[in-house]
């Protein structure tokens, strides 16, 4: 049996997988706010085809459980390891955090939109009133 480690290496925003001593893979991720983004799980070749993947998301997902964290699972290979274990399906976040993000952005953009039309009839009446 090999030796196998996944641990967090949030500097280069991924979950690092290392068999006896090597690291054989890796799964990038982002964070927006509570949520974090699972993009894409990588495995060297030499380990593939033997459930390392498997393992290094298993691995992702219980260190972001234990930080109550939200995960976002943008990546096929996350999805299939939650749908094959239910367990899992509690850290699911119910909306994808960047779709939320640019719903915010167009809130926000019209708010300004609105706020500025309405300055913009404020100075209109101010002129007519003073005479300008």
């Amino acid at each position: 049996m090999s030796d196998s480690l996944v641990a967090d290496n949030p500097e280069l925003s991924r979950v690092e997988l290392t068999v006896d001593g090597d690291l054989a893979g890796i799964l990038a991720y982002d964070v927006i706010g509570e949520t974090v983004i699972l993009r894409h799980t990588v495995v060297k070749e030499q380990y593939g085809d033997h459930g390392w993947a498997a393992v290094l998301v298993r691995g992702a997902l219980d260190i972001l459980r234990m930080g109550n964290l939200r995960v976002w699972p943008a990546c096929a290979m996350v999805r299939r390891v939650i749908a094959a274990e239910p367990e899992y399906l509690a850290l699911v976040a119910d909306q994808d955090p960047e779709a939320a993000e640019a719903d915010r952005v167009v809130e926000v953009a019209e708010a300004d939109r609105v706020v500025e039309a309405e300055l913009t009839e404020v100075s209109a009446d101010r002129s007519t009133t003073t005479g300008a």
